[in-house]
């Protein structure tokens, strides 16, 4: 069986019902049904298995690409990256990913009977292309990044990608990168290197997870293969939320603003929070996600630290141990003043009277 899905048995089993505030959920504050323009005459037939052409055009435009062939419509981003696992990986075939990262990237290949390792990032996020150098085998096939981190919040510098992508290149490698937390997608790794695949959602920037919106960019081959495994599994998605998607992508600009605006008030109050514990927490600043990873100098491992700020103030954050790492909190910034306030004095005392 494959292992326990830690951060959903966390989110959605052990914390389930003990907070009332949220500050572990990795997007900006969600939004509502008023906030997007919804047809009443629009049917609630199917769609069709790799989304519809209106709503993969405006993706395809997303990477400057008039290519929609190219793009797999699918049920929020984890359904893309399961679906590309499935249908790109091979038993025997090794693959390397970034921890502290997503269980999936690692829990999945290895169910399939690949050979997983996993490159540390070091304690400001930093990737290290001669440590990835030394993980690479004559098997290797795939490198799963996910730039901007999560949960770290770090990005890969540009120096780092050029040598990245000479290695791939020298070792025949793919390379498939998470770009949920990505906003300029002429950056994306598609428009960089042939032989890779980007994935990305509605959820967490755009602040609709409920749209269930994910997809996939990548070679036409890459993109058939899934479409036809998706087949199998969820068939299509709500032609209702794709025709949504569609009306957000239209009004990009005006998500992107929002998601803006939230994240730079936010982290404002975060950086002060932090500038008040010197020595006691720490910061590995953010670079344009809607959270931060915080390290705390407290004797309690972040399991036990998160556990009690559950029972005691009743406020949910993202401890290291979910994402398969140790000492680190990650934390959402990007909510409403008043309740990030709220949740920033409860994690104080906390932190203070563990210290």
């Amino acid at each position: 069986m494959i292992p326990s899905y830690a951060i959903q048995d966390w989110l959605f089993a052990r914390a389930a019902g003990r907070y009332d505030i949220d500050l572990g959920e990795s997007g900006v504050q969600a939004q509502s049904v008023r906030d997007l323009e919804i047809d009443p005459d629009w049917d609630l037939d199917y769609s069709t298995d790799r989304g519809n052409t209106a709503l993969r055009e405006e993706i395809a435009a997303l990477y400057s690409r008039d290519e929609a062939d190219r793009v797999m419509v699918a049920h929020g981003a984890q359904e893309a990256l399961y679906l590309f696992y499935r249908t790109f990986l091979r038993p025997g075939d090794h693959v390397i990913t970034t921890s502290p990262g997503w269980q999936q990237s690692w829990e999945v290949p290895a169910h399939m009977g690949c050979r997983v390792s996993r490159l540390k990032l070091d304690a400001d996020g930093g990737f290290d292309v001669r440590a990835l150098a030394g993980l690479v085998r004559e098997e290797t096939r795939l490198l799963v990044l996910n730039s901007p981190c999560n949960p770290l919040g770090s990005v890969i510098a540009e120096p780092v990608w050029e040598e990245l992508f000479a290695l791939a290149d020298d070792c025949g490698f793919w390379v498939l990168n998470d770009e949920e937390y990505l906003l300029d997608f002429s950056r994306s790794v598609v428009n960089r290197y042939e032989r890779s695949v980007s994935v990305s959602s509605l959820s967490k920037v755009y602040g609709l997870p409920s749209l269930r919106t994910g997809w996939a960019f990548g070679p036409s081959e890459v993109v058939e293969a899934m479409t036809n495994y998706k087949r199998y599994t969820s068939v299509a998605n709500s032609s209702l939320t794709e025709r949504m998607a569609t009306e957000a992508l239209r009004n990009r600009s005006r998500h992107l603003k929002r998601y803006e605006q939230f994240v730079a008030a936010g982290l404002h109050r975060l950086e002060a929070f932090v500038g008040e514990r010197p020595g006691t927490v720490r910061l590995l600043r953010p670079q344009g996600t809607p959270f931060g990873w915080l390290r705390v100098n407290v004797a309690s491992s972040s399991q036990a630290l998160a556990e009690r700020l559950l029972e005691e103030q009743r406020v949910l954050v993202m401890p290291a141990e979910v994402f398969g790492s140790d000492n680190g909190l990650r934390l959402t910034y990007a909510r409403p003043l008043d309740v990030l306030d709220e949740g920033l004095a409860r994690l104080g005392a906390v932190v203070d009277a563990a210290a």
